[in-house]
């Protein structure tokens, strides 16, 4: 199938709800004109309301959590009880923290209590150009399209309906070309988690109508029993 551009996918899965957006918060050196920033504050304008969930300690950081810490799971989980966001996003997150298991398993409460949906992104290693450039240096994990299903599916949040989306950010003229040169790898592997009976929006219907029939093919992706 064709990539997703997560953000713009973000954006339309935040469109008038109350969003949770964990590791949401740019790095100290994000240019805030940049255009990844631009087109990543869309999100929050999109959203009815948005909050962050980081590690840095800065004002836009609703709840500061660092998740390489044991007391985070108990504290996220009292951000999601009283919060109770009917979206969360955590996007580019779980491949730098330990606790990530834990983290999937305290959203997978929110999918059952709340009926929340849950978009995930992490990198996939299976693009050789930006391994090359070093950019999973820092990350504690790696993943091809595979292992990501399984590091997904057998937390709690397998007990839902999962689907997998390739991802490719378009923010900057030259990422078709770095699509192309890593032979159409995805940037990285997306994961939407939906809670049972869930009805898309309009807005989305046809790309999770598509999503659906790319899982499917997927044994991977098998549902945890």
């Amino acid at each position: 199938m064709k990539t997703v551009d997560r953000i713009k996918f973000a954006q339309k899965l935040a469109s008038g709800r109350k969003v949770l957006d964990i590791g949401g918060q740019k790095m100290a050196d994000c240019d805030p004109n940049s255009p990844f920033a631009k087109q990543y504050s869309g999100i929050e304008l999109a959203a009815s309301e948005y909050r962050i969930v980081d590690y840095q300690k800065q004002p836009t950081v609703d709840y500061l959590i660092d998740f390489n810490k044991p007391e985070s799971i108990a504290e996220i989980r009292q951000v999601l009880s009283d919060y109770r966001p009917e979206v969360i996003f955590c996007m580019e997150t779980l491949e730098h923290i330990n606790y990530h298991f834990e983290l999937m398993n305290a959203m997978a409460e929110s999918v059952e209590r709340d009926g929340t949906l849950v978009f995930i992104t992490i990198p996939n290693n299976g693009n050789w150009v930006f391994n090359a450039l070093g950019w999973n240096h820092d990350h504690s994990v790696g993943f091809f399209r595979d292992i990501a299903c399984r590091f997904v599916v057998r937390a709690e949040l397998g007990r839902h309906e999962v689907l997998i989306a390739p991802c490719m950010q378009k923010y900057l003229w030259y990422w078709p070309f770095v699509y192309a040169l890593s032979f159409f790898q995805p940037f990285s592997w997306g994961f939407l988690i939906l809670p049972r009976g869930y009805h898309p929006d309009p807005l989305i219907s046809a790309e999770i109508a598509e999503l659906r029939e790319f899982s499917a093919r997927i044994p991977a992706l098998k549902p945890k029993r």
